[in-house]
């Protein structure tokens, strides 16, 4: 454990030495990034523990635990009264993950600032997390035993988990850090070709709104004569290269895969987007997605699965009527996204849409469970779901760098 711990703050104290500049950062990206990530890394963190606890490895710690004890204290201090015994196991759930997102929040923050915090894909900021919180804060808060005290496999117990924690941590967040930034990039661009959501209801999808959109896209001084190459469609974006077509498809899978917790997610976004000119459906098998009769069948839609989803009478989201249904909105919002021809982005939100459906069903069941209520996690999937699908709709604008470099 000694040369775990000196080894760490070696690889820690290296990477605050290092003073390459990130001329790219941005810390409330960085920010938005960690806290998404830390996240999951909390959860397979906590999915790392659980294998080990199935092999007969724990901590070797007795009594509460420190999170439940950190939730009870923080009860008592709000409310005058502790936690109900029924409820401290998901109070205990909620502080480590709570606590997993904020420690990554500022991780998103440092990352921004001097990118050489992520040394060792993350290692280096578990071992730091494990030695702050762990050996440091919980027994100076008296949540746990002081570090003399504690069983002696505890030690590399918590420093093996946050390893764990920190890797998946560093992982998540450059996945989340490069969206988010996608995101801005596409809100940037919506924001200078002059577009207006005035102008956009009392035009519609006309090819005014398209084009100017598409040449804030391309970094062009003319028009480009086909809107569909310059909103990603499958073989247009063949011809510009395979990192086009590469995010194109990534974009589609992850505007699919918000058709896990919510059916009409994805097919409600693109029709809005087509709507309002942000993406091109014209002369494809999908321009009716650009109607006003199509907006008034999905929004509604969405609204009605808003209040269904609630109902304890809801069929489960995994049984055939719900998956068939859930491929189908991710499908056809995959191929909007890219122009309305893309049979590939199509089965990229298909894909999107399966794997989330049934991710989504496990993790909401879980948490459920654990909070002995339904409904907060149910809101949490509202709006990860419908703000989901947009982002991705506005990050579908962002300019490629690979392109630009080329120009």
């Amino acid at each position: 454990m000694p040369w775990v711990v000196s080894r760490g703050m070696r690889i820690a104290r290296f990477a605050l030495m290092n003073t390459d500049h990130n001329e790219d950062s941005d810390v409330a990206l960085g920010v938005a990034s960690g806290l998404a990530a830390g996240l999951v890394g909390a959860l397979v963190m906590t999915g790392f523990q659980s294998a080990l606890a199935r092999g007969g490895v724990t901590s070797g710690v007795k009594g509460t635990p420190s999170t439940e004890k950190a939730a009870d204290r923080a009860a008592r201090l709000v409310t005058g009264r502790p936690v109900p015994s029924r409820r401290r196991e998901a109070a205990g759930e909620a502080v480590h993950y709570a606590t997993g997102s904020l420690i990554g929040g500022l991780y998103g923050a440092a990352a921004e600032v001097q990118p050489a915090v992520t040394a060792g894909q993350g290692a280096a900021f578990g071992v730091v997390a494990a030695t702050v919180v762990d050996e440091t804060l919980v027994p100076a808060l008296r949540l746990g035993d002081p570090v003399w005290r504690a069983p002696a496999v505890s030690h590399p117990y918590s420093y093996a988990s946050h390893v764990v924690y920190g890797t998946a941590t560093e992982g998540a967040r450059k996945l989340f850090r490069r969206f988010f930034g996608k995101v801005k990039d596409g809100a940037d661009q919506i924001r200078r070709s002059g577009w207006t959501l005035r102008e956009a209801l009392r035009q519609g999808a006309a090819m005014k709104q398209t084009e100017e959109l598409a040449r804030a896209r391309q970094g062009l001084g003319e028009a480009t004569a086909d809107p569909q190459e310059t909103l990603g469609d499958g073989t247009a974006s063949s011809r510009r290269g395979p990192s086009a077509s590469r995010q194109t498809l990534l974009l589609a899978f992850l505007l699919g895969a918000t058709a896990g917790p919510r059916t009409s997610a994805p097919i409600t976004a693109v029709t809005w987007a087509a709507r309002l000119g942000l993406i091109s459906v014209k002369d494809s098998p999908l321009s009716g997605l650009a109607s006003n009769r199509a907006v008034a069948v999905t929004t509604p839609m969405a609204i009605g699965e808003l209040v269904v989803d609630k109902l304890p009478s809801t069929p489960d989201r995994t049984q055939p009527v719900g998956v068939v249904a859930r491929v189908t909105s991710g499908a056809v919002a995959g191929a909007a996204l890219a122009g309305g021809r893309s049979a590939s982005a199509a089965l990229a939100g298909a894909a999107g849409s399966i794997v989330a459906t049934y991710i989504g069903h496990a993790l909401r069941t879980r948490l459920s469970r654990a909070l002995g209520n339904d409904w907060a996690v149910a809101a949490s999937e509202d709006l990860l779901a419908y703000g989901g699908a947009a982002m991705v709709c506005v990050a579908a604008l962002a300019p490629e760098r690979e392109r630009i470099a080329q120009d």
